[in-house]
């Protein structure tokens, strides 16, 4: 008897591999969830295993919310029809932040051909890898904010500068969005400075993970981000702003067995001709203080 015919083998194998992967059954209750899973998405086995895959966990008093519940339809595709289906989304972290994911579902039939499961595998998106190299070669040309991870002012103002002059010659639509965390400060005060860094990190992590490949994100200032969004009109920013508010606002961080939910006012402006730097941050500066006038956790987008 070859090694190879022992299951135990397979099953060895698939816990071990970095590509995610996880089966439910019939009832859509997590039966597996192997090592990549836990390396992606943050949650232990002994977190997820038993649950429904839309079901919030509670354990140990600690509530979590569906783990890959955004996954779901590729999933239930499955189940339902019977055929394999592919999807690229983000998905939710345990720590807080969005992760860009592209998963691939597929049916389980017993010997009879009956559906009595289903498996699903999911790997960040192979942009998110690129990504991840062109922040590294960032980070050693010292173009990068340490605390948030993020471009700092000097290369984010080398992008806008870069914008106003595309559009000076080719007239594109450009627009801008300065972002601020909501009560930043009182969040500092309740749970001391250390908290300041993780909220920075991973509201910015979020940002930039729900933008495009050719929009930019940058810390402007303490509690600032600017946000560049090429070919962005004014009828389309608001859209966008609004898009990234819900992405912050499921946004958590775990601060000493707390999970501290987070927000953020979004301010928008869009390029006019004659604009200059000074001018086009200032409106979009003066949306971002309407939006934390009104309570904060909002959008607005000011026009000439």
């Amino acid at each position: 008897m070859s090694d190879f015919d022992d299951p135990a083998v397979y099953r060895t194998v698939l816990e071990s591999l970095q590509t995610g992967i996880y089966v439910v059954d019939a009832n859509q209750k997590i039966v597996f969830w192997n090592e990549g899973a836990e390396k992606i998405t943050g949650y232990l086995a002994q977190d997820v295993l038993g649950h429904d895959v839309q079901q919030t966990i509670v354990k140990s008093d600690k509530i979590y919310k569906p783990v890959l519940v955004e996954t779901s339809d590729a999933l239930l595709t499955a189940l339902r029809d019977g055929r394999p289906a592919m999807a690229d989304l983000p998905i939710l972290h345990k720590s807080g932040h969005r992760v860009f994911l592209r998963v691939r579902a597929v049916p389980i039939r017993n010997s009879h051909g009956s559906i009595i499961g289903a498996a699903e595998s999911f790997e960040e998106n192979p942009a998110a890898s690129e990504w991840d190299r062109r922040q590294n070669k960032l980070a050693d040309y010292g173009c990068l904010d340490p605390v948030s991870g993020v471009l700092n002012q000097s290369m984010i103002q080398s992008h806008l500068r870069e914008g106003l002059t595309t559009f000076s010659q080719h007239q594109m639509p450009f627009s801008i969005l300065c972002i601020a965390i909501d009560n930043l400060e009182q969040l500092r005060k309740m749970n001391g400075l250390g908290i300041i860094a993780p909220v920075l990190r991973v509201v910015a992590q979020t940002v930039e993970n729900s933008l495009r490949p050719t929009d930019f994100l940058g810390r402007f200032g303490e509690n600032e981000f600017l946000a560049l969004l090429t070919e962005c009109s004014f009828s389309e920013v608001g859209l966008v702003a609004e898009r990234l508010r819900k992405m912050v606002s499921q946004s958590h961080v775990q601060w000493w067995g707390n999970e501290i939910n987070l927000t953020a006012s979004f301010g928008a402006a869009s390029l006019l001709a004659g604009d200059d730097v000074d001018s086009i941050v200032k409106r979009a500066q003066q949306s971002l203080e309407r939006s934390t006038v009104e309570g904060g956790n909002c959008v607005t987008v000011l026009g000439a």
